[in-house]
């Protein structure tokens, strides 16, 4: 593993690390000297491990804070499946639905031709028993 020398709350430590890791270390030690300069007005008044403790209990936090988002982030996840599952089901439904939609309308189709064929023979059957009544007036 390589070694890199670094500054780290202004003193100098060798640090070994991976090869595809070097980038991630160089950004955590950029992070924490920029948290190191936040408290630099206690410098000189506290003790550097005390100025480090609350670094450390503020990324803590932080970090408590981005597994709590992170637990809200699989929940969302977990309840986005639930509802692609649910648009599937629903859209099966909907498909279904509209089948029984078009059968239905090609019955009811068939059966207003039934019913204006039976208007016709009624009609039919009306003039012939309007021809019969007038014949049996005439009688």
């Amino acid at each position: 593993m390589p070694d890199l020398e670094i500054n780290i709350f202004n003193k100098k430590i060798k640090l070994s690390y991976q090869e595809n890791e070097k980038q991630r270390l160089l950004n955590a030690v950029e992070k924490l000297n920029y948290k190191w300069k936040n408290f630099s007005n206690l410098q000189g008044k506290v003790s550097d491990f005390k100025i480090a403790t609350l670094i450390s209990l503020e990324l803590q936090d932080s970090l408590a804070d981005l597994n709590v988002l992170s637990d809200d982030l699989k929940i969302k996840e977990a309840n986005n499946e639930i509802l692609k599952k649910e648009i599937v089901l629903k859209k099966k439904e909907t498909k279904e639905i509209n089948e029984t939609i078009k059968k239905l309308e090609k019955e009811l189709a068939i059966k207003i031709n039934e019913l204006t064929d039976l208007e016709i023979v009624l009609d039919e059957f009306n003039v012939e028993l309007l021809q019969i009544k007038k014949n049996l007036k005439n009688d």
